[in-house]
């Protein structure tokens, strides 16, 4: 077992004694709720990563003061940072374990302030994000539902109460997002559905003033989701990456700024930024990183065709003890294969992919449809799509270019030709040349299964907006929703293309 994993095992098994301390301490008096010192070191520590650090001042404060119901929310947020950095069955198991526990002791404690039903507020949220990523939907569900019950409930009683608008912010900007399919359960439970209005109630906290120390850490979470608002539902990348810039200076001595500032630089195409920000992590504190980020160096030196991509995709696979990125890591490594012209190593990665993983995610669920089909990528077509994932579009540009439509075969291959000359031209602002490419894709790929026609309708629509259209990009968003054919990365188009419709009609 890798030094990461022991180090979590060790932590999983204290947390456990914590509970049982505070657990069979709780006939001794009320519960109280009290961000004390070393709360607020815990917390501070939390949002550092340092989980073991976390981990000795709760124990200190259980040993002080075993009433204070604020030891257990922060230990929930505790196993949920662990269990979603690792996904091990046991992380799982603890993390329902201690939500219990603080959920009773929580809801047993006495105050005024709007505290207590602001902590139940957050429980259920951080437990919506675990059960959302070990794929128990239902339970995710009902967590949001009462997430959004008890941050209401909070200002209903206490209007001042600013910051139960940090993740009810979240939620109603992303419940408009949602798929059609759930959009009637929004509207049952009479969930406020707004991006701008979830902008609102966060930038509402962020500004407000306040004395209360465990405040101060929460309005960087809240900054976080601003950034994320921006990237993933406003689909404005500068903006989200001038805020996450600005967020993540600490990055070198803190993995979860690191891991942010990673995830946005991966969606912004800031590929040399993501291979620069985890090298240096990783001669400095190699064995305290989150195992995910070896998973995106691995791929941001595959989209620059790196020759040792593939030791930092298999060092992901023997760090991690989950099931998700891995199809899609054993897809990357065929992807290399393909690119050394290894073509043994290309059938034993593909033979992996199939039997390793899950596909809870889209894009494992991707990966595994890709080995299925069991058809060899084009290299030229693969290269061209890695340089451009990794932001080269010039590069991209120059190994496509000597090609034209009719060397590659008509149907799946020629529709792919299109797609991805039509997002080089994009990203180049050549909109004439993206516009055209665009519309062969689509009209090359409607019936197959395969998500090119889908995804260009939706970039198309894009650009439209981006140059002020609203008739034609409202016309094409809802296009590309309909391409019944068309069965990969059904839920992202779907959600992306909601967002550009929810921007339009709040504009």
């Amino acid at each position: 077992m890798n030094t990461f994993v022991q180090m979590r095992v060790n932590i999983y098994i204290r947390l456990l004694l914590v509970t049982l301390c505070c657990a069979s301490s709780q006939a001794l008096g009320a519960n109280t709720i009290a961000f004390s010192k070393n709360c607020i070191e815990a917390q501070k520590a939390l949002f550092k990563f340092k989980l073991d650090h976390a981990e000795k001042h709760l124990e200190a404060e259980s040993k002080t003061n075993p009433n204070n119901a604020v030891v257990d929310y922060l230990m929930v947020m505790h196993s949920m940072l662990s269990y979603t950095t690792n996904e091990t069955k046991q992380g799982f198991t603890t993390f329902d374990s201690l939500k219990e526990v603080a959920i009773k002791k929580i809801s047993a404690a006495s105050e005024e302030d709007g505290t207590k039903d602001f902590l139940l507020e957050e429980v259920y949220f951080y437990s919506s994000v675990v059960n959302g990523k070990k794929g128990n939907n239902i339970a995710a569900a009902n967590d949001v539902r009462n997430c959004y019950k008890y941050g209401t409930l909070v200002l209903k009683k206490h209007p001042d109460y600013v910051a139960a608008k940090k993740t009810l912010g979240l939620l109603k900007s992303g419940f408009g997002s949602l798929p059609t399919k759930y959009q009637k359960l929004v509207q049952f439970f009479g969930f406020e559905s707004s991006m701008n209005k979830g902008l609102e109630d966060l930038n509402s906290f962020i500004t407000t003033k306040s004395d209360r120390q465990e405040w101060t850490i929460m309005k960087k979470e809240a900054q976080f989701f601003v950034a994320s608002i921006h990237l993933y539902l406003k689909n404005d990348k500068t903006k989200a990456w001038t805020l996450i810039d600005s967020l993540t200076q600490d990055h070198a001595q803190n993995p979860l700024s690191r891991f942010a500032r990673v995830n946005f630089a991966d969606k912004c195409r800031k590929n040399d930024e993501i291979i620069r920000v985890i090298t240096q992590a990783q001669k400095s504190t190699p064995d305290q990183d989150i195992p995910f980020l070896s998973f995106m160096l691995g791929k941001a030196k595959l989209n620059r065709l790196d020759p040792d991509a593939d030791s930092y995709l298999r060092q992901y696979l023997d760090q991690y003890q989950g099931g998700s990125y891995v199809k899609s890591c054993y897809q990357k490594l065929c992807w290399h294969a393909v690119i050394q012209g290894n073509d043994n190593k290309y059938v034993t990665y593909l033979n992996e992919l199939k039997v390793n993983g899950n596909t809870e995610l889209e894009e494992d669920e991707q990966a595994q449809k890709y080995a299925v089909q069991n058809k060899t990528p084009n290299s030229v077509l693969l290269q061209t799509r890695l340089l451009f994932d990794g932001g080269y579009y010039t590069k991209a540009l120059k190994i496509i270019r000597p090609n034209n439509a009719g060397d590659f075969e008509k149907g799946l291959v020629r529709t792919e030709y299109f797609y991805r000359k039509g997002r080089i031209y994009d990203a180049l602002h050549q909109t004439k040349l993206a516009e055209a490419f665009y519309l062969e894709a689509m009209q090359e790929g409607n019936l197959l299964p395969q998500y090119y026609a889908s995804y260009a309708t939706l970039y198309l629509a894009e650009m439209y907006e981006r140059n002020g259209d609203s008739i034609d990009a409202k016309k094409y968003f809802k296009l590309s929703m309909s391409y019944d054919a068309n069965k990969e990365y059904k839920r992202s188009i779907e959600h992306r293309a909601k967002n550009g419709l929810d921007r339009i009609d709040q504009n």
